[in-house]
């Protein structure tokens, strides 16, 4: 923008040789040659690099404007009767210092004294009528006061003007920042752009819910502030380890979390970053359990198939799962014994030939009837994974409390 000013301040003062050539034919070639070398320092400072122009752009504003105005002191002098007929060049001149260069309030406030100075001493030279340097110096002296004020009033509004946009834009991108953790990436771009986030169906993904078995009794043991140091180690992670296996946190309720795989990734085989992820957690939980001598199992359930995500909510959306997939998982869970990871049948197909495995056998699911579930020990070929022991199974279907996090 600055550059364009400063070009269009040129080409104006070019443009002024038509006066010059009206007024004075005889000197107008000389005059032009000024002109030139105007135009020239002007169009010269504005083909600087971008970064030499921006860090210095106060400085070679302030020095065009100078220069132009002094220059056209020297021309007024040359002009036939250029003291008599000339001082409306000088204001316009004044009114490109302080309100269309952009200059702040100093450097602006300087350079018109300047220029109004040198009509004067120059104007002394040429020993004008006392009352045309009154009248003159009234003009000036209007033009300067009323250029200050605007310049400075000016300053003022570009100042809080950029304060507000540098504020909205740590705002934005603070809103950016919460957008992007919440959501997956494909859906964070939709939502900035602000249009509208469709539905989507996934023809395969695991979905996994672990619960925090005995925390509720814990909660009532400690004090508020260890309980939420508790939490937030359990919460945390879990988020680094499903950033680790390409797995995607969903939500939280309460010490209940949900993560899917499949969903904004396609990897070949979702259930696999699923499993990794869940035998890591199960053994990373149990020695945080263990050090803080803390009576804490975590119970996860994990089941494969097709589900459908999309964003709900208006004051406050958030981005979901939906379909029996999800259901049966939740189930999966509220049926699995402390400190197991139990899987549907569907899960235990596409993880077997890697993964080993125990049938648990047919339990009775709520909504689905029975159903084979198995639970995850390891990987097969590998060392032992640490707490691999397994408790003794129970040949009775566990409590049928449903998950927190159980859709209808």
């Amino acid at each position: 923008m600055c550059r364009v000013v400063l070009l269009l301040g040129g080409a104006v003062y070019l443009s002024f040789y038509m006066w010059d050539r009206t007024v004075d034919l005889e000197n107008s070639s000389t005059i032009l040659a000024i002109r030139l070398a105007i135009f020239g320092v002007v169009l010269s400072a504005s083909l600087l690099p971008p970064p030499l122009f921006v860090r210095h752009l106060q400085k070679i504003m302030t020095s065009c404007m100078l220069f132009g105005g002094l220059m056209h002191i020297i021309i007024l002098s040359i002009v036939k009767n250029g003291w008599l007929i000339g001082i409306p060049g000088i204001i316009l001149i004044l009114m490109y210092n302080f309100v269309f260069f952009r200059l702040l309030f100093l450097p602006a406030l300087a350079s018109g004294l300047l220029i109004a100075l040198g009509h004067d001493v120059v104007a002394a030279r040429y020993f004008l009528p006392a009352e045309t340097v009154v009248v003159d110096n009234f003009f000036l002296l209007a033009t300067l006061i009323s250029g200050a004020a605007v310049a400075y009033i000016l300053e003022g509004l570009f100042r809080n003007q950029f304060l507000t946009d540098r504020a909205l834009e740590a705002e934005r991108n603070r809103a950016n920042e919460i957008i992007d953790e919440l959501f997956p990436p494909r859906v964070a771009r939709v939502l900035k752009t602000g249009e509208k986030i469709e539905a989507e169906s996934h023809g395969e993904a695991t979905v996994l819910f672990a619960d925090l078995v005995g925390f509720t009794a814990l909660a009532n043991k400690l004090a508020p502030g260890h309980l939420m140091e508790v939490l937030n180690d359990y919460f945390s992670t879990l988020d680094h380890l499903a950033e680790k296996h390409q797995a995607e946190k969903i939500k939280t309720i309460g010490d209940a979390y949900m993560v899917v795989s499949g969903v904004s990734t396609s990897p070949e085989n979702s259930a696999e970053h699923m499993a990794d992820f869940a035998l890591e957690v199960q053994s990373t939980i149990r020695e945080y359990a263990k050090q803080h001598d803390f009576p804490l199992a975590l119970r996860v359930g994990i089941s494969t198939g097709q589900v459908v995500s999309g964003v709900v909510g208006v004051t406050k959306p958030s981005f979901d799962l939906w379909g029996e997939t999800v259901n049966l998982a939740s189930r999966m869970e509220s049926l699995a014994e402390n400190g197991r990871i139990q899987v549907s049948e569907p899960t235990y197909w596409r993880l077997h030939e890697k993964y080993e495995l125990v049938r648990r056998g047919q339990i009775e699911v709520k909504g689905f009837g029975g159903i084979e579930a198995y639970y995850l020990v390891g990987r097969k070929a590998r060392a032992a994974v640490p707490g691999r022991d397994e408790p003794q199974l129970s040949d009775q279907t566990a409590d049928e409390a449903p998950s927190p996090f159980e859709t209808l």
